[in-house]
């Protein structure tokens, strides 16, 4: 017969089984803001990862391949699957076709660099 392991809480003195993010429920509703900041941060640095990658791959066009690559969503999610975990890929999915329309619009690229 196995034994069933049971994840307890992050949270120092708390002894409910984890059941999102690490947490209990009562612990994750508690410091949902903070857990949703730290992904957000993840994310971000998730994706300056990807942008890195296409500018070491694409020196002189990485501005079109990354409209091209935002502009088609599973195109985009299956050169991505190697660089981003789940997180990253929930606050996408949060974007609307508006949003991204707007980060590409206000896009910029700096000459000096």
């Amino acid at each position: 017969m196995a034994v069933r392991k049971v994840k307890l809480c992050k949270v120092k003195g708390c002894s409910n089984s984890a059941t999102t993010a690490g947490h209990c429920r009562l612990h994750y509703l508690k410091n949902w803001r903070q857990i949703k900041e730290k992904q957000r941060k993840k994310a971000i640095k998730n994706l300056n990862k990807y942008i890195d990658h296409v500018m070491q791959k694409h020196p002189k066009g990485y501005m079109n391949v990354i409209k091209e690559d935002l502009a088609h969503p599973d195109q985009f999610q299956r050169k991505t699957e190697n660089y981003f975990d789940d997180e990253y890929v929930d606050i996408m999915e949060e974007l609307s076709g508006d949003d991204v329309n707007n980060i590409l619009g206000n896009i910029k690229i700096d000459d000096s660099f």
